[in-house]
C-alpha cells in the first residue's frame, strides 16, 4: 500500500453509556456506505454487528465488534464497544488500538458516569475524538444542556458544529451545519439516505448565528488563516474552517460536536464527513514505540516501508479454526503464509489466515499493510497483548493493562467426568476475555471464576452451556475483598533451614507500613550493598510480593502496603537467593499476624436516574445498602442519583431497582475504589471462610 493510502485510513471507535445509541450508529453508518442493504435495530435484535445471540436477546453490545466502511474514498474501519460496565475492557483494549473515536452522549441525560469512564480511558490513551449528542427528537432533550455537561464533568474544549432546527412545539425537523452555513433536512421517505441542504429557517437564525460566531473566534486562536480572514470578512471559507478544525481535533485541543436522533435517521452522514475531515489517519498519529530485543526504545511509523510490527487487541474463539486474532497492524506488511515473530513469547508463528472483519462475517486477504485492523488465524499459540513483528527486526509493544476482577461465582461440575471439560472451556473463555479470571479458593478448594461484575460472568457461564455444551453449577457471587495492614511495625525475621542437605541462611529488618487506599505496594531498600548484596535485596522484594497474594488473616490478597528493609545478615557460605525470598515471605506473614489487618471491599459508584415520584424509595433503598449519596440532579421529569455503594450490597439491586420503580429506573455502578469494612460485617466475612479473625 502507498504512503498515500494509508492518509485514506481511519481507524476509529464507537464509545459511550449503554443505551446511547452506539450499536444504532453503526448500523446506520453501514447501512449508508453500502456495507449492508437493510438497517438492524436493537430493539428487535436485527443488527449486524450484535451477531451474539446473547446480545440480540438482552439488546446490549457484549463483544467489540469490527468493520470497514468505505466513504469519500476513505477506508473507515470502526469498532463498536459495548457501554454496560462489566465490559469496559473490550472498551480498554479498543482504545489501544485506536487512532480517533466517536463519543456519543443523550440529548436527555447528557454526561452520565459510564460516559465519564470511556472519556477518560480516552484521555488515557491520547485519542482524539468527535462528541454526537443522540436523541435530540425525545422529549426533555436540549443540545445546549448537553454540551454543557461535557465543560462541566468532562473539562473537555467543546466545539459544536451543528445547532437543532426545531419546529414552534420542538418537535426535530433537522440540524443546522455551521461549518457550510445550510439547514440540513432528512428524507424519512428512504430512511434518510437523502440529506436536503436548505437555506436556514427564519426561526433558527438568530441562534445558529450566535453559535457560529462562537464557533469562528475559537478557530480564529489556532489558525493565522481564519483569523486573517474573519478579521478582513467577518466570515471564513468551509475549506479554510475545515482545515482548522482538523488540526484542533489531530492536536486534541478541541472536541467536534454533532448531533442529530439516530433512531429517527436524523444527523448521520456528518459524522461520517466528521470522521473523514477530522480524525487522524495513522500517518497523523504519532509513530507507536516498542522495544528491541535489547530494551532499547524504537518507534515505527505508519509505513509499509518499515519492518512489521502488529499488536493482537482481542482474541475470539472461532468455530472453524480454534482462535481469531483481532490485529492491528503499526508498520509494515505480512502476506499470508508469512511466518512472523510473536515478540513477547519468542516463538516464531505462521501467518496461516488474514481476514477483513465484518462483525462475524470475514473476507479473505492476501496480504495486510501498515495501518488495518485484521484477523488473523496463527499457527501456534498468540494471545491478547501480544506483539506479532518481522524476525529480522524484532519489536516489543506495551501489552494492555486491565483491571483486576471484584467479584467472583464459585463454579461446579455436575459429576468429575466433567470437571476436565469445564476447566478447558473456562481457560478457553480466559483466553478471550482478560478480565475474566479462573482460580481456586484456598479456604474452599472450589473453582472461582471473577470478572468485572454479575452481568459478565453470567454471559460468560452461559456460552460455558450453550457454545462449549458444559453444564454445571453455580454458586452464589461473592466479593473480592483485600486485606491491608491495620498498623506499622518492625519485623526482624531469621531463616535458617536445611533444604536438600544444604543449610540456608537470611536474616532481614523490615518495617511494614500501611499506605492510603489504591496505592498497591511498595518496596524501598536503603540498605548499604556490604550489608545485604543487591541480588538479595531483590530476592527479599519478590518474596515479599509473593507473600501478597494471601493474607495469613483472612486468606485475601494484601493491598495497599510499603516496606522498607533496613537491615539484614547474610552467611557468606550459607546464603542464598533462596533463603532470603523465603525470609521476605515469612515477614511480612509475621507483620500481618502481628500487626493485624483490616478487610477492605470494592466500592462502587455511578448514576441511578429514576423517574421523580419513586426518588423517595429509592433514596430509602439506598440507605439500608449502606449507599451514599453524592448528588441529586433534577433532569426534566427524571433525577439523576450520583452515589457510591459497595458491591457486595449491588447483587440482585437491577431486580429491586426495577420493583421499586415499576421498571422505570435504570443504574450504572462501575468499581472505582476500595475502603474498609466495618468490623461487624468484616468479622462475619472472616468467620464464613472459616477465619476466626
Amino acid at each position: 500500500m502507498a504512503e498515500s493510502d494509508v492518509r485514506k485510513i481511519r481507524n476509529i471507535g464507537v464509545i459511550a453509556h449503554i443505551d446511547a445509541g452506539k450499536t444504532t450508529l453503526t448500523e446506520r453508518i453501514l447501512y449508508y456506505t453500502g456495507k449492508i442493504h437493510r438497517m438492524g435495530e436493537v430493539h428487535e435484535g436485527t443488527t449486524e454487528m450484535d451477531w451474539m445471540d446473547q446480545e440480540r436477546e438482552r439488546g446490549i453490545t457484549i463483544t467489540a465488534a469490527a468493520t470497514t466502511a468505505m466513504w469519500n474514498g476513505h477506508a473507515i474501519n470502526i469498532i463498536d464497544t459495548p457501554g454496560h460496565v462489566d465490559f469496559t475492557a473490550e472498551v480498554e483494549r479498543s482504545l489501544r488500538v485506536l487512532d480517533g473515536a466517536v463519543v456519543l452522549f443523550s440529548g436527555v441525560e447528557g454526561v452520565e458516569s459510564q460516559s465519564e469512564a470511556v472519556w477518560r480511558q480516552a484521555d488515557r490513551y491520547r485519542v482524539p475524538r468527535l462528541a454526537f449528542v443522540n436523541k435530540l427528537d425525545r422529549v426533555g432533550s436540549d443540545f445546549s444542556r448537553a454540551v454543557q455537561d461535557m465543560v462541566d464533568k468532562l473539562g473537555a474544549t467543546v466545539l459544536p458544529l451543528v445547532v437543532p432546527w426545531r419546529d414552534r412545539e420542538g418537535r426535530l425537523l433537522g440540524m443546522v451545519d455551521l461549518v457550510r452555513w445550510a439547514a440540513l433536512r432528512w428524507d424519512p421517505a428512504d430512511l434518510g439516505r437523502t440529506v436536503e441542504a436548505l437555506p436556514i429557517p427564519p426561526e433558527v437564525e438568530g441562534e445558529a448565528t450566535e453559535w457560529r460566531e462562537r464557533l469562528l473566534e475559537k478557530l480564529a486562536e489556532v489558525s493565522d488563516s481564519v483569523a486573517e480572514q474573519y478579521l478582513a470578512d467577518g466570515d471564513v471559507a468551509p475549506g479554510d474552517m475545515v482545515a482548522a478544525l482538523r488540526q484542533a481535533t489531530i492536536g486534541r485541543l478541541w472536541v467536534p460536536v454533532l448531533g442529530g436522533a439516530v433512531l429517527e435517521n436524523v444527523g448521520v452522514q456528518p459524522v461520517l464527513d466528521a470522521v473523514v475531515d477530522f480524525l487522524p489517519s495513522p500517518d497523523d498519529v504519532p509513530p507507536v514505540q516498542g522495544f528491541t530485543a535489547s530494551g532499547y526504545p524504537e518507534f515505527r511509523r505508519a509505513s509499509a516501508d518499515e519492518p512489521f510490527a502488529a499488536l493482537v487487541f482481542k482474541v475470539a474463539s472461532d468455530p472453524y479454526a480454534d482462535r481469531l486474532l483481532y490485529t492491528r497492524v503499526y508498520s509494515g506488511t505480512a502476506a499470508e503464509g508469512e511466518v512472523v515473530l510473536n515478540a513477547t513469547s519468542g516463538r516464531k508463528v505462521r501467518l496461516v489466515r488474514l481476514f477483513r472483519l465484518h462483525a462475524n462475517h470475514r473476507e479473505r486477504l492476501a496480504q495486510v499493510t501498515a495501518g488495518d485492523i485484521v484477523g488473523v488465524i496463527a499457527s501456534g499459540p498468540v494471545f491478547t497483548g501480544e506483539t506479532l513483528s518481522d524476525p529480522e527486526h524484532p519489536l516489543l509493544l506495551e501489552r494492555i493493562a486491565f483491571p483486576d476482577p471484584v467479584v467472583f461465582f464459585a463454579v461446579e461440575p455436575r459429576s468429575e467426568r466433567e470437571e476436565g471439560p469445564l476447566r478447558e472451556a473456562l481457560d478457553r473463555i480466559a483466553q478471550e476475555d482478560p478480565t475474566f479470571q479462573v482460580r481456586e479458593d484456598e479456604a474452599t478448594r472450589q473453582i472461582l471464576v471473577g470478572g468485572m461484575g454479575e452481568l459478565q460472568l453470567e454471559v460468560q457461564l452461559r456460552r460455558i452451556r450453550e457454545e462449549f455444551g458444559v453444564p454445571h453449577r453455580v454458586g452464589k457471587p461473592i466479593v473480592a475483598y483485600r486485606e491491608t495492614l491495620a498498623r506499622p511495625l518492625e519485623v526482624t525475621e531469621e531463616w535458617d533451614q536445611v533444604l536438600a542437605g544444604r543449610r540456608q541462611y537470611a536474616k532481614v529488618l523490615v518495617r511494614f507500613e500501611p499506605l492510603p487506599r489504591g496505592a498497591g505496594f511498595e518496596f524501598r531498600a536503603p540498605v548499604p550493598a556490604e550489608t545485604l548484596p543487591p541480588e538479595f535485596v531483590d530476592a527479599v522484594r519478590r518474596g515479599i510480593e509473593g507473600g501478597l497474594g494471601a493474607s495469613p488473616v483472612g486468606g485475601f490478597p494484601v493491598t495497599d502496603v510499603r516496606a522498607v528493609l533496613h537491615g539484614g545478615r547474610a552467611h557468606p557460605a550459607d546464603s542464598s537467593e533462596v533463603a532470603f525470598e523465603a525470609c521476605g515471605t515469612q515477614a511480612l506473614r509475621r507483620a500481618l499476624e502481628e500487626g493485624g489487618t483490616l478487610l477492605l471491599e470494592p466500592v462502587a459508584e455511578g448514576d441511578i436516574i429514576t423517574p421523580t415520584e419513586y426518588l423517595g424509595e429509592v433514596v430509602s433503598d439506598l440507605g439500608r445498602r449502606r449507599g451514599e449519596v453524592q448528588s441529586i440532579q433534577t433532569r426534566g421529569v427524571v433525577e439523576v442519583i450520583r452515589c457510591a455503594i459497595p458491591l457486595g450490597e449491588t447483587f440482585g439491586y437491577a431486580t429491586q431497582l426495577r420493583s421499586l420503580t415499576q421498571g422505570r429506573a435504570v443504574h450504572t455502578l462501575r468499581v472505582t475504589r476500595y475502603d474498609e469494612v466495618p468490623p461487624g460485617i468484616a468479622r462475619e466475612v472472616l468467620r464464613s471462610r472459616g477465619y476466626d479473625g
